[in-house]
């Protein structure tokens, strides 16, 4: 799995302009069951994507999708790490 954390680098105002297509970008890898979770981080600093993907390169070439990394809204660390342990009934990689 990836630990997508995302760091606004744009004000707030000019996050909400991309957030409806950052959205749709979202409900697209999830239909395609690469996206675990998501949300936005404490305090509105960016968010947090979890990516069903042993490779961070494939997490990249995701995340180049998005209109936040397209208009170069946000910044973006990648962390691989293995999951040993979770909740039952989860489909994890």
């Amino acid at each position: 799995m990836i630990v997508v954390t995302l760091t606004y680098k744009k004000p707030l105002a000019k996050v909400d302009i991309f957030l409806k297509d950052h959205i749709v970008f979202l409900d697209h890898y999830y239909n395609l069951k690469k996206f675990l979770a998501s949300g936005r981080r404490e305090n509105r600093v960016g968010g947090v994507i979890l990516v069903l993907s042993s490779s961070i390169q494939e997490a990249h070439d995701i995340m180049k999708n998005d209109p936040f990394y397209i208009h170069d809204i946000a910044d973006y660390d990648f962390m691989w790490f293995e999951p040993s342990k979770f909740l039952n009934g989860i489909d994890i990689i």
